[in-house]
């Protein structure tokens, strides 16, 4: 082999380990994202969940046996849980605002371990974004689904309001 030759396949060598270490970095940004992406949407599944669990109780604790006909007669600030209700078992909770103040650790799964946090608040109706300091029919809820495992935080919310059939 000459000195050509040796220089040909060292150039050879040289391109086929650039390939090689490309395609490991290409191959590594892949797993990070598509991790990242089914974090995401376990944490999204938790937070809808958790909505969906709320969504299903009365809107007050005022409405549970009895219908209300003015704002006056909801629960006051500060929101949250009544007498009776324990602070780590949603299970207790009779109504939507006895989640404001809620924290759920999650550790069931095996890949990572979350935390959601609720807040309720009472929103107007023509201005769902704001919170108000008083009662209205419209009451909404934050969901703040975190994970040391993800980049990201997920943030949902929901507006549930009052109504009652005669």
């Amino acid at each position: 082999m000459n000195t050509g030759q040796s220089l040909f396949s060292i150039g050879a060598l040289l391109i086929l380990s650039i390939t090689v270490l490309k395609m490991n970095n290409f191959i590594l940004a892949n797993e990070t994202v598509m991790q990242d992406s089914k974090l995401g949407i376990l944490a999204v599944s938790l937070g809808t969940s958790l909505i969906e669990e709320a969504s299903k109780k009365a809107f007050d604790a005022n409405t549970l046996d009895n219908e209300v006909d003015a704002c006056s007669l909801l629960t006051n600030y500060p929101l949250g849980r009544g007498v009776g209700e324990i602070q780590d078992s949603s299970q207790t909770f009779n109504d939507f605002d006895d989640y404001d103040g809620y924290h759920y650790h999650y550790d069931y799964l095996p890949s990572a371990e979350y935390d959601l946090y609720c807040k309720v608040y009472y929103v107007a109706s023509n201005a769902p974004e704001t919170k108000v300091a008083y009662r209205t029919w419209n009451k909404k809820m934050d969901v703040i689904v975190t994970s040391e495992s993800m980049q990201d935080t997920v943030v949902m919310s929901t507006i549930y309001s009052y109504w009652h059939f005669r």
